[in-house]
């Protein structure tokens, strides 16, 4: 397997993770019709009182509840802002990422006399599963938040597809009007839309603060906020789509991890780029729904054939250090570029201000 033996499918699974719940709070928001590009900073405020609330209670599953109430309050002013004071959704989302970052950072440097690193989070493995070939270790023997985020992924899945409330969330993104009319709550489901992503932010930055690092350091998030935002806009707003995105995101950071201790890349990792090329392509075709080609369908498959050609060649080069670091996010980017125009998947109310009195 290379360099994709057990040990990385774990690290894979380890950074996708809080990235998954993040992008997950985050699509419910935004089906309601709000989009909160402040997930950063939310992160980073529910990482920090995680932290914070450790170092004085040495209490895993209390601070993970100061780590959630911390960014509640953030969910709580973001509905505020963009739902009661009905503020550009933009510029109210760029503010709270600003106030996040500020914040933590002083009262880091302030507040926190004494950093301690801490002991991460036990794995725990589920009997007989555990013991499955590769995906034993990797999927069944993690610890009680990852197994926790699956639960999560899964209901929130379920009730988006099979309940009249995930009916009445993508009536009040869609035309919430109508949904007004019908008498469901635009406000009350905005709100609690709004709120419950910013839960889902604040429980991934604790995790990423106390249950896998083990100490909270300035922007310790690295823009997963960003990546999750990301995954949600290059899914077209479905939740399956957000899983393949925090996948591919998720195996590319592992992936550069792994590769900076090396010193050429190997073959596997051509091939494996390969393979997330033609994701992207399959991803422009659908998309599109047409098999006419543009000029970005020709610059993909340029790439694809370099790729596939180097991945045959097995050509003994490297990268820098930086620039493996950039990898995730340079993915991000160009996964972003070549999805195709996805504003018309998006839900019809994303960002816009909701006036009753419009009825």
């Amino acid at each position: 397997m290379g360099i994709f033996d057990v040990a990385f499918l774990v690290s894979a699974v380890t950074i996708a993770a809080p990235i998954l719940l993040a992008a997950t709070g985050e699509l419910v928001s935004e089906k309601a019709g709000v989009i909160n590009v402040g997930l950063e900073g939310v992160m980073l405020t529910g990482a920090f009182a995680a932290y914070w609330t450790m170092t004085g209670t040495g209490n895993m599953f209390v601070s993970f509840l100061g780590g959630l109430a911390g960014a509640l309050l953030f969910g709580v002013l973001m509905s505020v802002l963009a739902i009661e004071a009905k503020v550009d959704q933009i510029v109210s989302g760029i503010a709270i990422g600003l106030l996040g970052y500020g914040i933590t950072t002083f009262l880091n440097s302030d507040a926190i006399k004494d950093p301690k690193t801490l002991v991460p989070m036990q794995r725990h493995g589920i009997p007989v599963l555990e013991h499955l070939p590769v995906v034993g270790q990797a999927l069944f023997n993690q610890d009680v938040f990852i197994y926790v985020t699956a639960v999560v992924v899964v209901l929130v899945a379920l009730a988006m597809t099979r309940t009249t409330w995930g009916v009445n969330l993508k009536a009040v993104g869609e035309t919430p009007i109508a949904a007004d009319a019908a008498g469901v709550s635009v406000r009350g489901l905005r709100w609690a839309a709004t709120v419950f992503s910013a839960g889902c932010a604040g429980l991934a930055g604790a995790y990423l603060s106390i249950g896998d690092v083990g100490v909270f350091r300035e922007s310790m998030t690295g823009g997963r906020g960003y990546l999750a935002l990301a995954a949600v806009l290059f899914s077209r707003w479905r939740l399956g789509g957000v899983g393949l995105a925090v996948t591919i995101f998720a195996v590319t950071d592992a992936t550069q991890l792994r590769l900076q201790a090396l010193g050429e890349i190997p073959r596997e990792v051509w091939i494996a780029a390969a393979l997330i090329v033609v994701v992207v392509l399959a991803q422009r075709a659908r998309v599109r729904a047409g098999i006419r080609l543009t000029r970005g369908d020709a610059f993909i498959g340029v790439v694809l054939i370099a790729l596939v050609v180097t991945a045959v060649a097995a050509p003994k080069t490297t990268l820098p250090v930086p620039l493996w670091l950039a990898m995730p996010y340079v993915l991000a980017l160009v996964a972003l570029a070549t999805a195709g125009n996805t504003r018309n998947q998006a839900p019809t109310a994303l960002t816009i201000p909701y006036l009753r009195s419009e009825t």
